[in-house]
């Protein structure tokens, strides 16, 4: 029996068509009008696998008509059994926010999940990202060594007027991505200190 999981995140809509042992993952940007999308998409789907059945969770979870739904941090706890079985402890920075999820075997044991503010999240980011003309392979995340400098806002609206002021510095547009890095991680942190 094949199962397609469908994750559709604020940011990110992803895919995941499992059938024995045989997956297939992709991704693509989450539209504007979801309904009339994914009601295209799901058509599209089950052309390709017509018996399969069809599994949501996220923000927009019920935007497509799935035959169950399951909440996202189940969803988190339950892949990472899958996928990382010796870790019981998962942080998700995602594009609108950040979350611990703790697990006991591939059931969701407690989560935490950061204050509303982007500077711990995916979207501030992105927006550096763009601003800065990178990509997400630009970024290297190997050395883990301190930026340079770090930023002084944990606010990501302010800290994005920080950025502006570091580019008309002549600050290198690399060192300012590892900052907004390191910025992100430090965020979490805060949550990270909730669990054991």
């Amino acid at each position: 029996m094949i199962t397609i999981g469908v994750d559709i995140g604020s940011t990110y809509t992803k895919y995941c068509i499992k059938g024995g042992a045989d997956m297939k993952l992709f991704m693509e940007r989450t539209p504007v009008k979801q309904k009339e999308y994914f009601e295209s998409k799901l058509k599209e789907l089950l052309a390709e696998f017509p018996d399969a059945k069809i599994v949501s969770c996220g923000y927009g979870q019920h935007n497509i008509g799935s035959d169950a739904q399951i909440s996202e941090l189940a969803a988190l706890a339950e892949g990472a059994a899958y996928q990382a079985p010796d870790y019981n402890v998962l942080l998700d920075i995602g594009g609108q926010d950040t979350k611990i999820i703790v697990r006991d075997g591939s059931k969701l044991k407690e989560f935490f999940v950061n204050d509303k503010c982007a500077a711990g999240c995916g979207i501030f980011a992105i927006n550096t990202l763009n601003q800065l003309g990178f990509t997400y392979e630009d970024i290297d995340l190997r050395g883990g060594e301190e930026p340079a400098f770090k930023l002084s806002s944990t606010c990501a609206v302010f800290a994005q007027t920080e950025i502006v002021s570091l580019l008309a510095q002549g600050t290198e547009p690399s060192d300012i991505m590892t900052a907004v890095i390191w910025q992100i991680l430090e965020q979490s942190k805060v949550l990270l200190r909730k669990v054991r």
